[in-house]
């Protein structure tokens, strides 16, 4: 008798069943311990990895012996029949970790990806409802968002990267919904998908081409300017030339892309402008772009005489002003440094001014003496104190802080760039240092992508431990977290610092 295969579900809140029968997993952190496993299915997961993914930043103390007593509880819920102390044929400890053994099929995961593979076959060979229907079935396995109620990095990385297969299986969906003339039903289908991933130019297309179709060009273009508006103000770049040249021809009204007999869709993309400069396929000639590098924003180092005049010629400027050169000066200084101290310190300079000039403006001839004479020394204080903050704060002794303090906002903007599209840093480079190109990520760098070379440029990785970062991703496949590096004992655990600021992992191409 052939034993019931057991499922597992991630695409929602966790569900095993068995047959028609939904297994009660027991605790939330022995489901955890199970989610973290199902992560990356039919790998081998380290129990310290394990640790760090199911309980975080506060792991106790024996926390090996805790995993090992959730795996025990699992597997007598998934395997009931299992002889005590024999091997397990679903949970099995290997060297260093456990392993959940997910049969084909067996997964929603494996039938969601089984299903989009199929589809784009069928769309391929010019079966396209089938093709929907299949892409139909296949999102029609989500039920929420994967890995539903669990917390931490693990399972917000995994979320991350199924939701970028459910994004390019609607997208797909889309557009062979369009090549049948369905347009009039994308036209109310497509705004709210649009939202939910707003920065995948594929579907807005798809929405602008719909639109069109359906007698709202105004709205095919207002959808444009969303899209176009959201990556100008948060990226600033501009919507790839594809995306341009369709909203151009909408525009034009271009009798091309209407929907030609026997539901074939003419093509959106029309031949190139003439002047166009691209890398990786956007158009940067527009919009305000990003820096080649961060020294286009800094000045460089200068001199040290420089900066002494520098210094010299704003307590000087202080002096001669009598104080209200220095809250200019300050109130300069806050605004480019972007630091609300700067701001509060000329405020609180120009009220000790102005109190001064009152005492002395309002002493009348009985009192002039004391409260002029109180009021002069006010204001003296004011201008030796301004003059010497301003003059302290202008023209550092070295501006290496600022680039770094700068760097490291590159950094955090580019990581939230590839938190909500990853698809989209990878076009613009984000980790890929060795590639040309004019987004500045702040010197971030991808491990699995990069050569040896480049890596040497972390600080503290050696020619040596380049090498052998180079020789664990050949040997071992990609890092799939920056854990991973703890994990095959390149790195200590937790990643140093000086390591972890300047490390990527982008998605798989």
């Amino acid at each position: 008798m052939n034993e019931v295969p057991v499922r597992f579900d991630v695409l929602g809140p966790l569900r095993v069943t068995r047959g028609q029968e939904e297994l009660a997993l027991g605790p939330a952190k022995q489901q955890a311990v199970l989610a973290t496993l199902l992560v990356t299915p039919n790998q081998v997961i380290p129990t310290a990895r394990i640790v760090a993914a199911v309980w975080d930043d506060e792991p106790p103390v024996n926390g090996t012996n805790v995993v090992q007593k959730y795996v025990a509880g699992l597997r007598r819920i998934l395997e009931p029949d299992r002889a005590p102390r024999s091997a397990g044929n679903l949970l099995i400890l290997e060297s260093g970790g456990y392993r959940v053994v997910v049969t084909p099929g067996c997964s929603d995961v494996d039938e969601f990806e089984t299903q989009v593979r199929a589809a784009r076959e069928l769309r391929r060979a010019g079966e396209l409802a089938e093709a929907s229907e299949k892409l139909r079935q296949a999102l029609s396995l989500w039920r929420g968002e994967p890995f539903a109620g669990l917390a931490g990095a693990v399972f917000d990385e995994a979320r991350k990267q199924l939701a970028e297969l459910r994004a390019g299986a609607i997208e797909d969906r889309a557009e062979i919904e369009l090549e049948l003339g369905h347009h009039g039903l994308l036209a109310e289908e497509l705004p709210e998908l649009a939202a939910a991933y707003p920065l995948r130019e594929r579907l807005r297309g798809a929405q602008m081409l719909a639109l069109y179709r359906a007698g709202r060009s105004e709205d095919a273009v207002a959808a444009y300017r969303d899209l176009h508006d959201h990556l100008v103000g948060e990226y600033g770049v501009e919507p790839g030339p594809e995306l341009q040249q369709l909203q151009a021809r909408i525009q034009r009204n271009d009798p091309a892309l209407r929907q030609a007999g026997g539901g074939a869709t003419a093509t959106a993309v029309a031949e190139p402008p003439a002047i166009i400069s691209r890398r990786g396929g956007r158009d940067w000639s527009l919009g305000r772009g990003w820096p080649v590098s961060m020294s286009d924003l800094i000045p460089p180092q200068r001199p040290r005489l420089g900066r002494i005049l520098m210094k010299a010629a704003a307590v000087f400027i202080t002096v001669i002003t009598f104080g209200l050169g220095s809250v200019a000066g300050l109130l300069v200084l806050s605004y480019l440094r972007r630091r609300k101290t700067l701001l509060l310190a000329a405020l609180g300079y120009f009220a000790v001014w102005l109190i001064g000039l009152l005492l002395m403006a309002f002493s009348d001839s009985d009192s002039s003496s004391a409260m002029a004479g109180f009021g002069f020394i006010v204001l003296v204080v004011e201008v030796i104190g301004s003059a010497a903050h301003v003059g302290f704060t202008v023209a550092p002794v070295s501006v290496r802080r600022i680039r770094a303090l700068a760097a490291l906002d590159q950094r955090l903007r580019a990581r939230q760039v590839l938190e909500r599209d990853p698809a989209f840093a990878r076009s613009l480079g984000i980790g890929l240092p060795h590639l040309h190109r004019e987004y500045d990520d702040g010197g971030l760098v991808d491990p699995n992508e990069v050569p040896a070379g480049v890596l040497t440029r972390i600080p503290g990785v050696s020619a040596q431990h380049a090498a052998l970062i180079v020789a664990s991703r050949e040997q071992q496949g990609r890092f799939n977290s920056m854990s991973d590096l703890s994990d095959r004992g390149l790195f200590p655990s937790p990643l140093p610092d000086a390591v972890a600021t300047f490390l990527v992992i982008l998605p798989a191409p």
